[in-house]
């Protein structure tokens, strides 16, 4: 497997996570370790020079950098270099100043609108031209903290709509991992539903209550033509901040 996809806690869940042109979905509950593991996905790829764009929907931007720079990494740097980057969606759902733009690199629409509509002419772009997307574009882990918020702003069927006909195949063509994250049992079972019809893989996070204190728990789903390890895999939070698998 080559280094540039070589993240730890994602292979050693399943090594078919790290191919380009996935869509994945978390599916976390609200107590378990989601938060932190996406931020230690994001540190571990970064350290492997992947290039890694991290969508905060819930989380300050700049908060999103303390962690990572806990993690020991020189966040400035990476994102002089364009290997890291904070998309930020929080700022435009407080309507409290202005999305803070990517230090380089051509400013994603994401961070203008919180509405599937503008996300879905902005794709048409790439779509339509997809000799035309810089190759600082391509093959980039794209982590989101909470795509739920978008249902505070869209209708589930926007979203699948957008999903099935826009977002798979804009990530195909920029070559990405996309890596979503839902949380279950607040919308209808038919979102659901569609939602992981349309997905590569589906990865599960919950805690559990065990002889009076709780224990957080990761497994792999499901993963289209692949074998994988559907079993449950413990977590456990390092003094650090960072997760690894037990």
């Amino acid at each position: 497997m080559s280094r540039e996809l070589d993240v730890p806690l994602l292979r050693q869940l399943a090594p078919d996570l790290l191919r380009f042109g996935l869509e994945l979905v978390v599916e976390f509950e609200p107590h378990s370790l989601w938060y932190e593991t996406s931020l230690t996905i994001a540190a571990q790829a970064l350290r492997n020079q992947v290039k890694t764009d991290y969508h905060t929907f819930q989380h300050i931007p700049s908060e999103i950098r303390e962690n990572l720079a806990q993690f020991g990494l020189n966040v400035h740097q990476l994102e002089q270099g364009g290997l890291l980057r904070v998309l930020d969606t929080y700022t435009v759902t407080t309507a409290i100043g202005s999305p803070e733009r990517p230090k380089v690199g051509r400013q994603p629409y994401e961070s203008q609108s919180i509405k599937l509509s503008d996300w879905s002419l902005a794709a048409m772009h790439d779509l339509k031209s997809p000799h035309e997307i810089p190759d600082a574009e391509k093959r980039r882990l794209h982590i989101d903290d909470n795509t739920s918020v978008l249902l505070q702003y869209n209708s589930e069927k926007e979203m699948i709509d957008y999903w099935r006909t826009r977002f798979i195949a804009w990530t195909r063509a920029r070559e990405l991992i996309m890596v979503h994250s839902i949380v279950p049992g607040v919308y209808s079972d038919s979102f659901y539903r569609q939602l992981e019809t349309l997905m590569d893989g589906i990865i599960d996070f919950r805690s559990q209550e065990k002889d009076e204190k709780l224990e957080h728990q990761v497994r792999v789903r499901m993963i289209r033509g692949k074998n994988y390890d559907s079993s449950w895999r413990k977590l456990r939070l390092l003094e650090n901040g960072e997760v690894a698998l037990t």
